[in-house]
């Protein structure tokens, strides 16, 4: 048989399919916007996202000495480890499945009620079911353990019960599950919310004129219509269940689910391999859950949204026993959540809870005593990461919702990728890819963005291929001459150096200072070989870029006396106050100089384009060798210990949510209001920082919110990363309650949840009405 002409159809089709791809590769590099755009996104996922998630897989197979091994996945098969490996994991699927079907359950009532009941004060019964999502997630198990716990109020001084062996008490696998549901079922009922206010009333009053009763239509009609999103209600509080490390830390008594396992592994046992594996086998069904969770969410919108004008009024159940049945129940809940609270509350003001109940504000003192770094600094460090997750998640949604390129799919799935992973995982994963310089992903990164700013400085190949190798070469012999000392003696360097020391050590203030010169001295050549239109612009952007990386060792001739003279302050207070704002000027002013690199090449991209044409090659291969010599310095993106890393795992968590609202507002704007900018001469950038963002500004600013409060309020990544120099709230009320102290941990919670709060008030006053419009959009993102 011949069966050339097949195999040359698909060589054909392959060969087709790679020109249609180069093709729309040209076209997105002829757009500036969207170019930068998805280099800055794909470096930001690929740094701080899928770089960590390989190095967990990878180290689970892996010794600390480098060698392959299945030992602890073997564990699974071993007689003298299976039975518990075996038990753990059960106890995680049974705990995942068991808590995700009952905060399902209870947010369709929650939203069920409030929607279609008529509730009284709905308002501020959707205030309170929101209360869990600004609290700490291990605050319920903090209260309970106040109240149903051994010594708890309700069970030993009102029921008067004493707990012995073989008695059940609010310890154990029906206690995680109860603290689970009651922190995440605010999550399941914003989305079925969401969607119950969304479907047409014109389809249950079709059926209801027809002769069908309302618990039929609620059957056949309502209740297909919410499918779906149950079901992600479901698989998202399955992944959340799974990924919730301190409430089974602290409630779980002797049952050990995954994510305390893996805790133990390395807080404990100090073994990164284990840690890893157990990660992996942990990985495997929440992303299942995962995908099946966004095909679910992908599925919604046809049974949201008709398309077809409608009534907006929502059919009301009026039968006076299903409304007061489903207010009651709703009722019941929110007493207990306030009641919960209040416990924290009580416990925060109580002398020692259990024996002695007499008011007392003491532990309050003790928390600005001894916790206001921690305090000062998870605040501090919230703020930094919530507008760069806020400005990530809009340029991501921007690219998914208004561009066309192929991988627009992928680039919006690997963007919940951060938020849809266990913390545990994300934690490990950044102690293992930080820990030494990426360097792979640091070259992947420089060569995309040098390819960007070799293309804005001219259009002929062979010219951008020469400043791409001429600038990358100076560059990093820039970066090895300024290395430390040590480097010249590794037997890699004698052997590339013929073995003589011929190039010479710069120390790290030198080098800084020679490179902060020759920018301005780009600087001071832009007045001269700059178009007058630019010149202006160009010029104050050069400077300023030289000041801030020479204001790099400057800022310490501020901050160092200022740490100093915080420190012989008198008081309880003032010295901690003073010293985390030194550290907090000084981390402003020093970032890692891998990334001041990459933005110094994305900047230059847009200022060498108002260069002379005889010039600019030559100020190209400059500035580029610059910004190569930084990104490539020393250890690039050697982040453990600082708290650089602490603000990439902030801001990855909270992600998915901004992407998500900004698409659902984006989704709603009409894309022929953006083209009538363009029509009158508007290109990319103005377009969209004229147009687009004012519009969608009500959903960054519900984005914001929610990611300051996720921020606040983080534990399970932060954990593995804080530091003594970067302590963090979270970290710190989980410390106290192992400890035994219940009260101070209560008072952490309290003030905790009050600075959220009032960080959310604050939104509330500078957004002002904009931020009300933009509420349903929060709401109805899921």
């Amino acid at each position: 048989m011949d069966t050339s002409l097949p195999l040359t159809q698909s060589a054909a089709s392959s060969q087709s399919s790679l020109a249609r791809r180069i093709r729309e590769f040209r076209l997105i590099a002829r757009d500036p916007a969207l170019l930068v755009g998805l280099l800055v996104a794909g470096a930001f996922i690929l740094i701080f996202v899928l770089w960590p998630l390989v190095r967990v897989i990878v180290q689970g197979f892996f010794t600390s000495e480098g060698e392959f091994s299945l030992k602890y996945f073997a564990r699974y098969f071993e007689p003298g480890y299976a039975r518990v490996y075996w038990e753990i994991l059960w106890w995680t699927l049974l705990m995942g499945v068991l808590t995700a079907f009952g905060s399902t359950l209870l947010g369709f009532l929650f939203a069920y009620t409030v929607v279609r009941c008529q509730i009284p004060f709905k308002g501020l019964v959707h205030a309170l079911t929101l209360l869990p999502t600004i609290s700490p997630p291990f605050a319920i198990a903090l209260s309970a353990i106040l109240l149903f716990g051994r010594a708890g109020f309700v069970t030993r001084d009102i029921l008067g019960m004493r707990f012995g062996p073989g008695i059940n008490d609010i310890y154990g696998l029906d206690g995680i599950i109860f603290c689970q549901i009651i922190t995440f079922f605010a999550i399941a009922y914003l989305i079925l919310r969401g969607l119950l206010e969304r479907i047409d009333p014109s389809m249950e009053e079709a059926a209801l004129s027809l002769g069908a009763s309302k618990w039929h239509i609620f059957r056949t009609v309502t209740l297909p219509l919410l499918t779906p999103g149950i079901a992600a209600s479901f698989l998202l509080m399955f992944v959340e269940s799974l990924a919730d490390l301190g409430n089974p830390i602290l409630i779980g008594g002797n049952i050990t689910v995954l994510s305390t396992q893996i805790w133990i592994a390395v807080n404990g046992e100090h073994d990164l391999q284990k840690g890893a594996a157990l990660s992996l086998v942990l990985l495997l069904p929440t992303l299942t859950v995962f995908m099946l969770q966004r095909y679910w969410v992908s599925r919604r919108s046809y049974i949201a949204v008709t398309g077809k004008p409608t009534s907006g009024a929502a059919t009301f159940v009026r039968e006076p026993f299903v409304r007061w049945t489903f207010i009651t129940l709703t009722s019941l809940v929110l007493v207990l959540i306030v009641t919960l609270y209040a416990a924290i509350l009580a416990g925060s003001i109580t002398k020692l809870w259990g024996i002695d109940y007499t008011l007392d504000f003491s532990h309050f003192q003790g928390v600005f005593k001894r916790g206001l770094e921690a305090i000062l600094d998870t605040t501090f460090l919230s703020a930094v990461a919530t507008p760069i997750a806020g400005v990530a998640g809009v340029i991501i949604a921007f690219l998914v919702v208004r561009k066309a390129f192929s991988g627009k799919e992928s680039l919006d799935f690997m963007s919940n990728l951060g938020g849809a992973v266990p913390g545990t995982i994300l934690g490990i994963g950044y102690i293992l890819a930080f820990i030494r310089a990426p360097m792979f992903v640091v070259v992947i990164v420089y060569f995309a963005l040098a390819y960007f700013f070799v293309g804005a400085v001219t259009k002929q190949a062979g010219w951008r291929l020469i400043i791409l190798v001429a600038a990358s070469l100076i560059g990093i012999v820039l970066a090895w001459a300024s290395y430390d000392e040590r480097l010249r003696t590794t037997s890699e360097f004698n052997i590339l150096s013929g073995g003589l020391n011929w190039m010479p050590t710069l120390a790290q203030t030198q080098w800084l200072y020679l490179a902060g010169g020759i920018l301005f001295l780009l600087a001071l050549a832009s007045i001269f070989f700059v178009t007058a239109a630019r010149r202006r612009r160009v010029f104050m952007t050069l400077a300023l870029m030289a000041l801030y990386l020479l204001s790099r060792e400057w800022i310490l001739l501020l901050t160092e006396p200022m740490a100093v003279w915080g420190r012989t302050l008198g008081g309880d207070y003032l010295p901690g106050v003073v010293t985390s704002i030194a550290s907090w000027i000084t981390l402003v002013f020093q970032p890692p100089l891998a990334i001041l690199g990459f933005t110094y090449i994305v900047l230059g991209g847009f200022i060498m384009t108002g260069w002379a044409a005889r010039t600019r090659p030559f100020a190209a291969i400059v500035f580029l060798a610059i910004s190569c010599a930084l990104t490539f310095y020393g250890d690039p993106l050697a982040l453990v210990g600082s708290a650089y890393i602490v603000i990439a795992a902030y801001a990855v968590r909270s992600l998915p949510a901004t992407v998500r609202a900004s698409i659902a507002s984006l989704q709603q704007i009409d894309p022929a209001i953006e083209e009538a900018s363009t029509s009158l001469g508007g290109d990319a950038q103005h377009t969209f920082r004229t147009v687009t963002l004012p519009l969608i500004l009500p959903a960054f600013i519900a984005g914001l919110i929610f990611s300051f409060a996720r921020h606040m309020t983080s534990l399970s990544a932060i954990i593995f990363l804080t530091t003594p120099k970067w302590p963090i709230l979270t970290a710190l009320i989980l410390s106290e309650v192992e400890q035994g102290g219940v009260s101070l941990a209560a008072a952490y919670s309290v003030v905790l949840i009050a600075i959220v709060l009032a960080a959310i008030g604050l939104l509330y006053f500078w957004a002002g009405r904009a931020y009300r419009v933009g509420d349903s959009v929060s709401m109805g993102s899921g």
